[in-house]
């Protein structure tokens, strides 16, 4: 329920698989409620491949392993308004470090943290923050092949 309060609803990352990532908080049951479902309660929608989620939004995002992670493909990251304080990156497999430290280097510029967790590090670090009102995102890159 602390997720629940404000203008929007946040954002929880649940769970991944190598199809996708489970998001709860972008669609909620409406006045005509399915069977067992109650009204206003948070679906969950699988999203199928990467994400990058914000506190009150989650897409899709073109990468399927780390070496696509590049300072241009986050710059969507740095059009989000209000700016993130953090951007936590999750993947199974490293990025290459050399192109970490320039990610790092830019984001720093506009006093954005960057971090490279797995996956379920990044999740869980975004939904402890998101959970606290911080200004954060997160890119999973799901690899469909592991």
């Amino acid at each position: 329920d602390s997720l629940a309060h404000g203008p929007r609803r946040k954002i929880i990352l649940e769970s991944y698989a190598p199809s996708g990532v489970d998001v709860k908080g972008l669609i909620q049951v409406g006045a005509s409620p399915e069977d067992g479902d109650i009204v206003g309660e948070d679906k969950i929608v699988h999203m199928n491949g990467s994400v990058v989620a914000f506190p009150d939004a989650c897409y899709l995002f073109n990468a399927t392993k780390p070496s696509e992670v590049t300072l241009e493909t986050l710059s969507v990251v740095k059009l989000y308004h209000p700016t993130v304080e953090y951007l936590f990156i999750g993947s199974d497999r490293p990025i290459h470090p050399r192109e970490l430290e320039r990610i790092n280097k830019d984001f720093r510029k506009s006093d954005i943290v960057v971090q490279h967790f797995d996956i379920m590090n990044a999740m869980g670090s975004f939904n402890i923050l998101n959970g606290e009102d911080r200004r954060v995102a997160c890119v999973l890159i799901i690899d469909p092949n592991s």
